[in-house]
């Protein structure tokens, strides 16, 4: 087998994980019904970006290791191989009912990843293609696709209310709490064609934050550091 630089088979390697993040995102938004904020809420994820070109690429290259001790690397071998690692770092973070399920999807796109690093070669010009759709992703992603219309928002010291007659995406309302302090709310929600809707709260730092569930429908949240006003 001819000799590659490192330079060269990285090079094939990002070519592959392009290709199979590409094919990802296409199907991604296909079923979100090419609906913007939801994929983009997908893309934000450091967790894809790092399962397709962190431990897609880690893999590839220990795949490449464990072939110098195979005789006769085969591309059938480097299948199996693919797939074995495509099911593994579930197999690892997962309980195995959920890990076979996602282990099946992970393991159809590292053999995409194979396919892309095997056929779509750097001296080809419409391999670059593969890096098109991961590019647009990630200038997309300061950007916000909440979409309002007719919105009517009235704000008091303990309510807000709001009116609209569309809405698609997030919208964010302060709570602000001293050290120690435990603050009660509810949400109610009118919907007059069956709509749904998430609800979270986040810190500061804008990471996710626990919710108690008191009588009926109040919520609270624990506020274990002062936040800024």
């Amino acid at each position: 087998m001819k000799k590659m630089s490192f330079f060269s088979r990285l090079l094939e390697k990002l070519i592959g994980a392009s290709f199979s993040i590409s094919i990802f995102f296409v199907i991604m938004i296909i079923i979100s019904q090419f609906n913007l904020f939801e994929f983009h809420e997908l893309i934000i994820s450091p967790v894809i970006w790092v399962l397709f070109f962190g431990y897609g690429l880690i893999s590839s290259f220990i795949i490449d290791i464990i072939g110098k001790f195979i005789p006769c690397f085969s591309l059938g071998k480097q299948m199996l191989l693919y797939l074995l690692f495509g099911y593994l770092i579930f197999l690892i973070v997962m309980p195995i009912e959920y890990a076979l399920i996602a282990g099946t999807v992970g393991g159809i796109f590292s053999l995409l990843f194979l396919f892309g690093k095997e056929k779509l070669k750097p001296s080809k010009w419409y391999s670059w293609i593969t890096f098109a759709a991961p590019l647009v992703c990630i200038v997309m992603i300061p950007l916000d696709f909440t979409s309002k219309v007719g919105w009517n928002e009235v704000t008091r010291d303990t309510f807000v209310g709001v009116e609209y007659k569309y809405f698609n995406g997030e919208h964010l309302i302060p709570i602000h709490g001293e050290q120690g302090e435990r603050i009660y709310f509810e949400v109610e929600h009118h919907f007059s064609h069956g709509d749904s809707y998430g609800l979270s709260v986040y810190d500061e730092n804008h990471n996710p934050a626990g919710m108690n569930e008191e009588d009926g429908d109040i919520l609270s949240v624990d506020f274990k550091e002062e936040t800024k006003p």
